[in-house]
């Protein structure tokens, strides 16, 4: 969008051009005349030598090219399905809260990209193209659920060459609700000795003494999830 520069600039060149803005308001290093929308790179540093010669209308591949750079591109839903999947791995692989999706600064660090691709697709704005919290979740319940069913055919595939793994595990309490957690952590090598870490599980404890007897058998129920690992405790 085109808006008025700050008021106080004393060059007549305003009259005719205004400064650029995405929308998410946040101002781009261009300005733009408000009758064809010919857009030129401006700075606040730089004059306006260059942008006091133009003179309308201006050619026609030089009007296709500034309505690219306005024109709207429609979401569509595989695109939409596809920043929820690249969300949930956010989430996951960073270990960054849902809510964090809703972040203004990881909005305009995206929305800018955004505005520097729509100059030769067409303007996305951020707000259509990521996902709410919410729905990330939920995805990343299915992708779980997923990844725990194809990782226990690695590992039937693993234990059936007649080879062995190591599991190390971890207990916390977190300070603020006072809940216990275990992590559950397998380390193995495959026929290429390629080395992996791999965490299972990072499950609730509902009994806070850390008794030998408590954690084998919290132990033993995270390895339940992994229907091959069943007996190898």
């Amino acid at each position: 969008m085109i808006r008025n520069n700050e008021p106080g600039k004393k060059s007549g060149v305003w009259e005719v051009f205004g400064i650029v803005y995405d929308r998410s308001n946040v101002k781009l290093d261009y300005a733009a005349c408000k009758s064809c929308n010919k857009v030129y790179t401006f700075k606040t540093s730089t004059n306006t030598t260059t942008i006091s010669k133009h003179k309308c209308p201006v050619p026609a591949s030089e009007v296709a090219a500034a309505k690219v750079f306005f024109k709207k591109h429609i979401v569509t839903k595989q695109e939409k399905e596809t920043m929820t999947v690249v969300a949930a791995d956010y989430c996951t692989t960073d270990m960054r809260l849902f809510e964090s999706l809703s972040g203004l600064g990881l909005k305009a660090l995206i929305q800018t990209k955004l505005d520097i691709r729509s100059s030769s697709t067409g303007q996305i704005t951020i707000d259509e193209l990521l996902t709410n919290p919410t729905t990330v979740s939920r995805n990343v319940d299915s992708c779980a659920r997923n990844g725990c069913e194809k990782f226990t055919l690695v590992l039937k595939k693993h234990f059936d060459s007649g080879l062995n793994v190591a599991c190390t595990f971890d207990l916390w309490m977190d300070t603020v609700k006072k809940n216990s957690y275990m992590s559950i952590t397998i380390h193995y090598i495959d026929e290429m000795f390629n080395l992996y870490a791999r965490t299972l599980h990072v499950k609730l404890v509902e009994e806070a003494n850390h008794t030998a007897e408590m954690v084998l058998e919290e132990f033993s129920k995270g390895l339940v999830v992994f229907k091959v690992m069943a007996d190898m405790y």
